[in-house]
């Protein structure tokens, strides 16, 4: 169990968590599987197979092994918005906004 832990505080330092999206950060829920870690009395083998099969998953994702086996050709996205836009968009104040019904049209 403490080598997961370490793979996971790893993983958890590439990986911080984004004030923007609290409640639909990665980041965030990555710190939620840690805390299940530090409640040994519910491992056992399977969850701990389960365990290492996140951790490796996760690490192949926050030390971007698909992002170098396959680049990117183009910086353009299916909508059309830069990265920083979509980042934007994606945002807890911007859904807030869109919900308050900041974006309705008199």
């Amino acid at each position: 169990m403490s080598a997961q832990y370490q793979r996971f505080i790893k993983v958890l330092e590439k990986w911080p968590a984004e004030k923007t999206k609290v409640g639909r950060d990665l980041g965030e829920q990555i710190r939620k599987q840690v805390t299940k870690l530090t409640d040994a009395s519910s491992l056992n083998i399977e969850t701990t197979a389960q365990l290492t099969k996140q951790i490796d998953a996760l690490e192949r994702i926050s030390n971007n092994i698909y992002a170098k086996k396959y680049p990117r050709r183009y910086e353009s996205t299916a909508t059309g918005l830069t990265a920083a836009q979509c980042s934007q968009v994606l945002s807890s104040e911007f859904l807030q906004y869109l919900n308050d019904g900041g974006a309705k049209r008199n």
